[in-house]
């Protein structure tokens, strides 16, 4: 077993917004290690770039990290109410997640086939009102 440092994206800041800390793992290879990273309690699971970087690292610098963690008030708590209670965040440390601008999107197949039905409904009531 190697012993890794996991740079991951943590939330429960706001929308759209996260902190990075510092995660410690022990795994057989780094693709291992982030995975871990990823589902570890507090991490910004559902993002494609939740994790910034993986760094192999040694016994002690493991060790020391684990109790940096278990220190850490960010990690102590167990939900986002807890959390504005009992840890104060530096705004400084907060960022922004970056957003592409959104793209106008094509309406598919299932948005015509609707319109038709509608259009089609529609022109049966007029013409049963002419005849």
């Amino acid at each position: 077993m190697n012993y890794y440092k996991v740079i991951a994206k943590c939330g429960h800041v706001g929308k759209g917004r996260y902190i990075v800390k510092d995660i410690y793992v022990m795994a057989d290879d780094g693709k291992e290690a982030a995975l871990k990273g990823r589902w570890f309690p507090r991490v910004k699971h559902h993002w494609k770039n939740a994790i910034e970087a993986v760094y192999k690292i040694t016994e002690e610098e493991y060790y020391l990290g684990k109790i940096k963690t278990k220190q850490d008030k960010y990690f102590q708590v167990k939900n986002s109410t807890e959390q504005r209670c009992f840890v104060d965040i530096d705004p400084d440390e907060v960022q922004e997640r970056e957003m592409l601008e959104n793209k106008k999107k094509d309406k598919g197949f299932a948005y015509y086939v609707q319109m038709k039905k509608i259009r089609d409904r529609d022109m049966r009531m007029q013409l049963a009102e002419v005849i």
